[in-house]
């Protein structure tokens, strides 16, 4: 079984620069990517034979060369660019086998038997013909959803496709989310109009305006473009999975929460949940300069918590249909005009700040800070010493 792809590889410079076309062709268009292709190479042997180390290096060497020479049109046919027709006939193939197989075996234990052994026949080879054709137009549209995300020219943008594109627990939340992601193509596409020019200014001066001009002009047409084609991609490997009964191997577990230190220590699920959610919001945004510290669950409907990173605290609420996090509010430690203050009377932790505050994405409001729900004291308490020695960690 092999599979194959170009994503994060780094391509030989000389090569590129001798070979534009491959470039174009590997790293743009994602024409070399292959998914579980199986290559069968007849074995290499001799037997009463005396051969040299160099002469039976060269017979392996010749040999497999000639047996993978003959199973190159499984490797052209199993290009994802092509929707892998291989694979796509060797499924159909599976399903026939099962349609005349099935029934067979079924006879040999009884009528009821057989008719099961019917309908697991029909169901195998429909599924096989319905699920192949799907995933065929979802290798398609999924190579082309790379292509458009290179032609951006921004990082930032394919890594947050890429996260995008995890599995979500459920296939309508999946389908969900593809549909928010081509809204937010669009957002995206416009904004980076203004946003990429000013970016570029900051970084590298006019040069680096005239860049980010030209990646925000591409964005305009290949992120709403793009989101098309990955909603359209998700949505065929969805009926292709359903059709065919395929198990999606998701997550059962956060992943591992290693503090500052480095230090490998007992999985803490709390913890892990906390780091997870830090990670998801805005596409990874603030994972990339802060660090998570702790979190209290504030409310479980809607759910909602209050997570204490190393520069900041964040009010974080889950849109849980599609499974995404959204910051309702974020306050900079600088920003607080002194440690918070558990209010046991009100069930409440009181945050104040400095300066009148804009908090709230759906209704905003001025105030000088924010008064917290908790749902017991002894979190109130947790939450608030770990935010304390934040502040004293940045020199508050």
């Amino acid at each position: 079984h092999v599979s194959f792809s170009m994503h994060g590889s780094k391509a030989s410079e000389e090569l590129l620069a001798e070979y534009p076309l491959v470039a174009f062709l590997l790293q743009t268009l994602n024409v070399a990517e292959v998914q579980d292709v199986i290559l069968r190479l007849g074995y290499y042997e001799r037997t009463q034979d005396r051969f040299t180390v160099t002469k039976l290096t060269n017979e392996v060497t010749s040999h497999y060369q000639n047996q993978f020479m003959k199973q190159l049109h499984v490797l052209v046919l199993g290009l994802d660019v092509l929707g892998n027709p291989f694979g796509v006939i060797r499924g159909l193939a599976e399903g026939v086998e099962s349609f005349f197989y099935e029934p067979y075996k079924g006879a040999i234990e009884g009528p009821m038997e057989f008719a099961e052994g019917v309908a697991t026949g029909v169901r195998t080879l429909v599924g096989s013909a319905v699920g192949g054709a799907a995933g065929a137009f979802s290798k398609i549209t999924g190579v082309l959803g790379k292509g458009l995300a290179t032609l951006t020219f921004d990082e930032d943008y394919k890594i947050s496709r890429i996260r995008r594109k995890e599995p979500a627990t459920r296939a309508t939340t999946d389908i969900a989310v593809g549909g928010k992601n081509v809204v937010m193509g669009f957002v995206d596409g416009v904004t980076g109009v203004v946003t990429k020019p000013v970016s570029g200014a900051k970084e590298g001066g006019a040069s680096g305006f005239v860049k980010g001009l030209g990646k925000g002009f591409l964005g305009l047409v290949t992120r709403p473009t793009g989101g098309i084609v990955d909603f359209a991609s998700t949505s065929l490997d969805i009926i292709k999975r359903t059709a065919q009964q395929e198990e999606v191997v998701r997550r059962v577990r956060y992943p591992r929460h290693v503090g500052r230190d480095g230090l490998v220590r007992p999985y803490i699920s709390h913890e892990a949940m906390g780091f997870y959610i830090l990670n998801r919001l805005h596409d990874g945004k603030y994972a990339k300069t802060d660090t998570y510290v702790a979190h209290i669950t504030c409310s479980e409907s809607p759910p909602s918590w209050l997570l204490a990173t190393s520069k900041r605290l964040l009010f974080v609420t889950e849109i849980s249909f599609l499974g995404l996090y959204e910051v309702d509010w974020h306050i900079e430690y600088e920003e607080l005009k002194e440690e918070p203050v558990v209010k046991p009377n009100l069930n409440q932790i009181q945050i104040l700040t400095k300066e009148p505050k804009k908090t709230g994405t759906l209704k905003s409001t001025r105030s000088f800070g924010k008064m917290v729900k908790y749902r017991n004291i002894s979190e109130a308490r947790f939450i608030v010493d770990k935010i304390t020695n934040a502040m004293h960690t940045v020199g508050l």
